[in-house]
């Protein structure tokens, strides 16, 4: 999908280069700090610093909405969903944790710099980082499709004047499934046109 407004778009990937990189530096920040505390009292960390990085991220979010790309902003989405969680759970806060947010971050990045070179691109390319980031979260299911940008619709077979309706009975169930099996044994075009 190509955004129309490329000068919006390169707007909201500087600032949101620059959020990115914000929220990043206050996860390391807060892991840091709890590891100076002590994996035993993890809770004393400052949640605050949790919380800021979130809400950079879900700026992000609605600024990518903002310019179309709603698909994107899932990711970050994403993203924002498993720094919620760790903000109510601060053990799951680990370097592993903080690089899953990382590396999904570089991707939209990367995702913005392709799409603004004019290449051909396609939201569902980062589904990796989108599944890593939502199991991050617990999400309790990940999909391709929730990447998708095309709206679904029925497609029309052109209509057959040559072909007679038959009941629904076990003869036509029967010839069905001996044509499907035939098709699945040998799928040439001899066998697609019986």
């Amino acid at each position: 999908m190509v955004t129309e407004d490329l000068s919006a778009l390169t707007w909201v990937q500087a600032e949101l280069r620059r959020s990115l990189e914000s929220a990043h530096k206050s996860l390391r920040r807060y892991l840091k700090e709890a590891e100076a505390i002590g994996s035993s009292d993890t809770d004393a960390a400052d949640p605050s610093v949790l919380r800021a990085a979130r809400v950079q991220l879900h700026q992000g979010v609605g600024a990518l909405e903002l310019v179309g790309l709603p698909a994107v902003a899932q990711v970050l989405r994403a993203s924002e969903a498993a720094v919620q969680r760790m903000a109510g759970k601060p053990a799951l806060v680990d370097l592993a944790a903080i690089e899953t947010i990382e590396k999904a971050s570089f991707a939209l990045l990367d995702f913005l710099n392709r799409q603004l070179a004019g290449k051909p691109v396609s939201p569902v390319m980062l589904f990796p980082q989108y599944r890593a980031a939502q199991q991050l979260a617990g999400a309790d299911r990940v999909h391709p499709a929730d990447l998708w940008t095309t709206d679904w619709q029925w497609l029309e077979a052109p209509a057959d004047g040559s072909a007679e309706p038959r009941r629904a009975d076990d003869a036509a169930r029967n010839e069905m499934e001996s044509l499907v099996l035939a098709l699945m044994r040998q799928p040439d075009r001899a066998t697609q046109m019986r």
